[in-house]
């Protein structure tokens, strides 16, 4: 199915009975959110909220729309495919097609003919998302969340932002948070490493800036995809419509935008300009804290006669983001494995933020193989993030925890498979990174010793016994323990003046982190001196926010474990270097440890009060 507007994939949702109606006004700020959050969780159908409540009181005459793309089948219906790698497997058949099936029956090349001319944009006179234009520009007048109690505003959480190279008038469009400051005031949060800030480095003038929103689901993926630079997004989404995008000029700019989108905000950023942008709740489930980012001033909105304003939330996983994360992960692995040909398969699990964790599947032929697959995948893209690369056989399932549990236990010989890469690349966002952008990376090779490597002759390792986890239990300190496998043990613990999930801690306190690694010095030696943890060889510290005997104990505990411990910082091994204490506790703020602390955000939870209401109403409707 090709949509070719937001419309349509609303109808075919409606039709199918996967979209929630609510004509009673919802308030924008904080019950929206809550709601989208509620059914996320339980794999509930998208929402269109028909009467959403601005801030001043009044109706917005736009409906919003949140959940759309909340399950693995409402992702693959958006793409129109039965799974996302025949996205991948489309753009391989065109990177290298079948040259001599073609040659001897050339009609079989049409389809490909077809794909590629439908990757360029079509430039057009006019477009539907011109049909109105807004008398006086007020971005307060669309329906904007604000989704969590901290956050500093209402936030465009699925923006399309345009910009263009000041140079080559190359067109990008990214997804990237854009607060709403006031009627005519934007930030947007592009980091760093994207294409928009470096069009906003490369400028020294006023540069144009177009916010979509809405649109057809394929301009939604094509803007979170990690493209590679010589093809546009605006390229790829006429590949995944299989149809040329249309693509119109804005009123004020030179820019072109895709015609078929609900919303255009025209506008200019200033070379400089700053202001202070957050805190959000973002997508590790913790809040991004203020930042100084660049503020977009507006000049114009546009928008069909019908439309809709689409919207997500990000916090503590799952969330929507999860979902359409997984899906550019199995569209691009075809690519990804055609680029690097020891790939055999790849999984980020969205529990982790996607830029936590990554566990590869990789050809093992010859020794240090896998590693090898590892480290070139670090160059990649957005994988430039990751904090944790697990490298795992090639037959390995990769979405299977119990799998990737016992290859850690069984495969891993620790420190010998454990490889550190000092000061990398990070994620703006990664908040537990010691400096902004910087952080340590880990490898962990969880593969077989192919014969050849030295490794193949290290000693069978042994386990513990399950009386490990009564005993652990007693160590002062330990509030829970659980066995994960028999080399494996996570204890909970309760560190007096760390921050809690409900509140950021941001001024350092330098005796409390002191006696923070007191604690996990203690805990970790206290266990390790256990007569049954002889052969015990992770150990899992973190908070006792993680309820290991919860139903979602396994989902909560990848969370914590990989959302709340820094590579540098936070592993530390016993005396013979044979074991390793892997601390997931949120640390206190402090510059005088081995390595700096910096402020440490709260964790996303809802208003009590606003939660209670959600939730009433959501029963009532049986969800």
């Amino acid at each position: 199915m090709v949509w070719r507007k937001l419309s349509r994939y609303v109808r075919s949702l409606e039709e199918s009975g996967d979209m929630l109606r609510i004509p009673d006004p919802v308030d924008v700020e904080l019950e929206a959110g809550c709601f989208a959050d509620r059914l996320v969780k339980r794999g509930g159908p998208a929402i269109k909220f028909e009467q959403p409540r601005l801030p001043d009181g009044s109706i917005s005459k736009f409906p919003l729309l949140m959940n759309l793309y909340g399950t693995r089948e409402r992702t693959c219906r958006a793409l129109g495919v039965e799974e996302p790698k025949q996205v991948g497997e489309g753009m391989v058949a065109l990177m290298k097609p079948d040259i001599g099936g073609i040659l001897k029956a050339p009609w079989t090349g049409i389809g490909l003919a077809r794909q590629g001319m439908a990757m360029a944009p079509r430039k057009v006179s006019r477009g539907a998302c011109q049909q109105v234009v807004m008398e006086e520009p007020d971005v307060t007048r669309l329906p904007i969340p604000r989704t969590w109690p901290e956050d500093a505003g209402p936030f465009m959480t699925l923006p399309l932002v345009v910009t263009a190279d000041p140079e080559t008038g190359v067109h990008n469009m990214g997804m990237y948070r854009s607060q709403v400051f006031g009627p005519t005031e934007v930030g947007l949060h592009w980091q760093t490493h994207k294409h928009g800030a470096d069009h906003a480095d490369a400028s020294t003038n006023r540069m144009p800036v177009a916010i979509c929103l809405g649109g057809p689901p394929e301009l939604t993926f094509s803007a979170i995809s990690p493209l590679p630079d010589n093809l546009t997004e605006y390229e790829f989404a006429g590949l995944l419509a299989r149809k040329r995008l249309s693509i119109v000029k804005c009123e004020t700019s030179d820019l072109w935008v895709p015609a078929e989108c609900d919303v255009v905000i025209e506008g200019y950023t200033v070379p400089g300009e700053t202001r202070l942008e957050g805190p959000f709740g973002d997508h590790f489930g913790y809040y991004s804290l203020p930042e100084p980012y660049p503020v977009m001033h507006v000049t114009r909105i546009t928008h069909r006669r019908d439309a809709m304003i689409p919207m997500t939330i990000v916090g503590l996983p799952p969330m929507e983001d999860g979902y359409l994360g997984e899906a550019v992960g199995d569209a691009f692995l075809p690519v990804l494995k055609f680029q690097q040909r020891d790939l055999v398969d790849l999984f980020l699990p969205l529990e982790t933020g996607f830029h936590n964790l990554a566990i590869v599947a990789s050809k093992q032929r010859y020794p240090r193989q896998a590693r090898k697959t590892a480290l070139g995948l670090l160059g990649v893209g957005q994988l430039m993030f990751q904090k944790v690369v697990i490298a795992v056989d090639e037959g390995h399932p990769v979405k299977d925890l119990d799998a990737l549990l016992d290859a850690l236990d069984y495969r891993v010989h620790i420190p010998e498979d454990l490889i550190f890469l000092r000061g990398m690349v990070a994620d703006t966002l990664a908040h537990t990174a010691p400096w902004d952008n910087i952080h340590d990376k880990l490898i962990i090779d969880a593969t077989t010793t192919p014969e050849g490597d030295p490794h193949s002759e290290l000693p069978e390792q042994l386990g513990c016994s399950d009386s490990l986890e009564i005993s652990a239990s007693a160590v002062k300190g330990v509030v829970q323990a659980r066995m994960l496998r028999s080399s494996m043990l996570v204890v909970t613990t309760n560190i007096e003046g760390n921050p809690k999930p409900e509140s950021s801690m941001e001024e350092p306190s330098e005796d409390g982190a002191a006696r923070q690694r007191e604690v996990i010095r203690g805990i970790s030696e206290a266990i390790w001196s256990l007569e049954a943890a002889r052969n015990l060889r992770w150990l899992f510290i973190t908070d006792d926010d993680a309820y290991l005997a919860s139903g979602d104990w396994r989902r909560r505990l990848l969370w914590q474990l990989f959302c709340r411990f820094d590579v540098g910082r936070d592993l530390h091994f016993d005396d013979s270097g044979g074991r390793i204490a892997w601390d997931a506790t949120a640390p206190i703020p402090s510059n005088k440890g081995p390595l700096p602390v910096r402020r440490w955000p709260g964790v996303t939870l809802h208003d009590p009060e606003v939660a209670e209401r959600v939730d009433s109403w959501l029963a009532e409707g049986g969800y």
